[in-house]
């Protein structure tokens, strides 16, 4: 079994997304235990602060398939990759933007696949865990988040699957499943954000889970339960809320 991020060994971790959000604040956090860290980012002044940490950065865009490749070539046994890449548009109707969605797809679930084929030699050498960020927006059906809650449930729907068929290799898989983080991607959002979070309570959170050996990793409870009782409702009560969102006088 993979040792826990809490032993005493230091553990091989790669983490995306690294460079903002809940994946620099986790890159922070595993850096201050002492393991061994990839870092990997596209801002390349929180790279150098993060290699000052005692990091190993790669500046990277994850969505060129023959750049990831060559990029995590050189990883040949790892024992934690957290996918934290991610970003988010919306959509504002009538206006369908389909270029928009894919940007998202691209960066959040492209970026993601892409990762876990370099990597994935590595993870079984050492019969690692892959970690993946979806997010509660997956749950139910939100108007103006069609690009973002697509790519997260493409991200649900892998991850459950990469749980059984990884399982033979034994490579874990674990599922984190956020409600509102304060975060730079957020502080676009013009809608209130019950139960937000901070980076800090979340990294506590994913670490815990990971900690745990934990499938899925929900916060908070006060947030995701409430959704995931709400997504057993009928369609037509969904489609009748929808409305009522995206009216427009």
């Amino acid at each position: 079994m993979m040792p826990t991020p809490n032993s005493s060994k230091p553990l091989s971790i790669v983490i995306t997304g690294a460079t903002s959000g809940i994946g620099l604040q986790l890159a922070m956090d595993y850096l201050s235990q002492g393991h061994d860290m990839y870092t990997v980012g596209r801002n390349s002044d929180v790279l150098h602060t993060l290699a000052a940490m005692g990091a190993k950065t790669i500046q990277l865009d994850l969505t060129d398939y023959d750049a990831v490749m060559q990029a995590f070539s050189d990883i040949k046994t790892l024992d934690l990759f957290i996918a934290a890449a991610g970003v988010c548009e919306y959509i504002d109707m009538p206006n369908f933007d389909s270029r928009s969605i894919m940007r998202v797809m691209n960066a959040n679930y492209g970026s993601l696949v892409h990762a876990i084929e370099a990597l994935l030699p590595a993870l079984k050498a050492t019969k690692g865990k892959i970690v993946t960020v979806g997010s509660a927006s997956a749950l139910v059906p939100f108007v103006r988040a069609e690009g973002y809650g697509s790519s997260k449930a493409a991200i649900h729907y892998l991850s459950k699957t990469l749980q059984m068929s990884l399982q033979p290799y034994g490579v874990k898989v674990a599922l984190v499943v956020p409600g509102f983080v304060k975060t730079p991607m957020t502080l676009q959002n013009d809608f209130p954000m019950p139960f937000l979070q901070t980076v800090q309570q979340a990294s506590q959170a994913i670490q815990q889970g990971i900690a745990n050996d934990d499938n899925v990793i929900e916060f908070p409870q006060t947030l995701v339960q409430p959704l995931k009782l709400l997504a057993q409702l009928p369609d037509a009560v969904w489609h009748f809320v929808g409305s009522k969102l995206s009216h427009t006088t």
